[in-house]
This record gives C-alpha cells, sequence and structure tokens, in this order.
C-alpha cells in the first residue's frame, strides 16, 4: 500500500522543538511522514518528507502571496507536478474555520467546514475554549469525503484524519487541509 492510500491518518505536532514540526502516520500507528515548518518565513513554504531525516520529499506546500490573509497554498509533489490548491476563506473564518480545495487547474472540488457554529465562534471569543477540541467536515459535490478530529491536549495538537472511500479529492490535499488548518491557526494563536 502506497504512502497516499490509507483511509486514516495522525498528524502529530511534535512538542519542544524549534519550528513547528508536525509527523503524519497511517491509521496503524506507522509512521510516513515528517512536515517541518521553517520559522521566519515571508512566505510559506512546507515540505513533507519521508522523515526526520529530511532526505526525500514527498510534497511541497508554498503560500502563493506574500500579503495573502486568506492563505492560499499550492501543492506539488517533488517531481514539480502541481497537485492542486488548499486554500482558507479569511472573512469566513473569522466565524468558524472555512478551506477550500482546488484541483491543479483552481476547480473547487472541496470544501472544508469547522463543525459547531455556536462553539465555533465562542472559541474566538474566550480564549480558555480553544482548548475545547475541534472537528472538520470535509464535503465534495454535497457529499462528505473526509472528517478530522482534534484530540484534546494542553500542548502540541493531534489530529484524527478518516477520508472516506469512493472520495474522488487527492487524498494528499485532504491531509495538506488538514495539516495547514493547524498551522494556520497556531499562527493565529490558537
Amino acid at each position: 500500500m502506497g504512502i497516499w492510500d490509507h483511509d486514516s491518518y495522525v498528524i502529530k505536532q511534535k512538542v519542544l522543538a524549534i519550528g513547528r514540526k508536525y509527523f503524519i502516520e497511517d491509521g496503524n500507528g506507522g509512521r510516513i511522514g515528517f512536515c517541518h515548518q521553517k520559522a521566519f518565513k515571508l512566505k510559506e513554504d512546507i515540505r513533507i518528507y519521508t522523515d526526520e531525516s529530511m532526505k526525500e520529499e514527498l510534497l511541497l506546500i508554498r503560500q502563493e502571496q506574500i500579503l495573502d490573509f486568506a492563505g492560499t497554498f499550492a501543492v506539488t509533489d517533488p517531481k514539480g507536478e502541481r497537485v492542486g490548491f488548499v486554500g482558507r476563506k479569511a472573512l469566513v473564518s473569522i466565524i468558524r474555520d472555512t478551506w477550500k480545495i482546488f484541483d491543479k487547474e483552481r476547480n473547487e472540488i472541496g470544501r472544508v467546514e469547522e463543525k459547531g457554529g455556536f462553539l465555533a465562534v465562542m472559541r474566538r471569543l474566550i480564549s480558555i475554549l480553544r482548548f475545547i477540541p475541534k472537528t472538520y467536515t470535509f464535503t465534495s459535490n454535497g457529499t462528505v469525503i473526509a472528517e478530522a478530529r482534534q484530540k484534546f491536549q494542553i500542548i502540541g495538537d493531534t489530529w484524527y484524519l478518516h477520508i472516506h472511500q469512493g472520495g474522488k479529492v487527492d487524498k494528499r490535499l485532504v491531509v495538506t487541509a488538514a495539516l495547514m488548518m493547524d498551522i494556520v491557526e497556531q499562527q493565529r494563536g490558537g
């Protein structure tokens, strides 16, 4: 089975690290990827590698513009082939985190939304509520294709991502969207 053929992934933030680092595991706990976000970059340039040696890249995630309030990220494979894009809907995300997933031609093929409308708003207003775990629903053409659940932890984040069979969205984009949601949320102080 290939790295991107799984139906379940776990994304774990490495704690006590310089910069943001994440491990990506398959549903059985096997490590299949490592992500390192370099600190102090004007434009995000995030890489997913096979492991902590950072010798073999799996995906490159690059922010398109320096002053992109929404945050649109191009996703490419190591050969430079475009996989697609993930982008945060900035104004809607003030109330409830919302992301879009685009194919390589920039056609919208999916949407990611934070569950819990009232609770989502309250999380933004009352800082202690940020510790309540979040859940996101991924949809494509009105059908739920995946779900991401955050595990309660005081330090570091862990996300459980389950991708439903039969979805037509590239799993690399689903995993990237889940990862970027956490990275952007951490930058906002959440």
